[in-house]
Parts: structure tokens; C-alpha cells; sequence
């Protein structure tokens, strides 16, 4: 499993900022309440929900599509609870 350290998570927190305004306020929030909180697989599950293109993303996030991979269910919550 990948450790996370300064500078990774300073990447992660570059690679939130979309083209989606949506996204945008979303992951804002997320980024201000939980983003210190996660575990290293966590951020590893993050990392890879945010390599999905926009339009995929908001439909996971938003629900609108429903067939997204089981580890990426409880972030996706964390991220909708924000």
C-alpha cells in the first residue's frame, strides 16, 4: 500500500481542482472537512476516483450512475456527506 507524505497529498489536493464547477464545491468542502482524516487507503481509492473524467465523477458523486467499484462506494459518501 502507497504512504502518503507532505508533498503526495499536496498533489492530491492540486488534482481537485476540476473543470466542473459542480465538482468544484463539492471537493472544496470534502478537501476543508475529511481530506486530513483519511487513511492511506483512502487516499489511494481518492486518488483513483479522481483520475475518472469529470462527467464520471459528478455521475458517481451525484448517483446517476450506480455501477462504481465497491472501494469506491464509502469515499464517494464521505465526499456526498461534505
Amino acid at each position: 500500500m502507497a504512504q502518503f507524505d507532505d508533498t503526495a497529498k499536496r498533489r492530491i489536493r492540486f488534482q481537485t481542482r476540476r473543470g466542473l464547477l459542480e465538482l468544484d464545491i463539492l471537493l472544496r468542502r470534502f478537501m476543508q472537512e475529511s481530506f486530513d482524516r483519511l487513511s492511506d487507503e483512502e487516499l489511494a481509492v481518492f486518488v483513483e476516483i479522481l483520475d475518472l473524467p469529470d462527467q464520471e465523477f459528478l455521475a458517481l458523486v451525484n448517483q446517476a450512475k450506480s455501477d462504481c467499484r465497491e472501494d469506491f462506494k464509502p469515499l464517494l459518501a464521505k465526499i456526498r456527506n461534505a
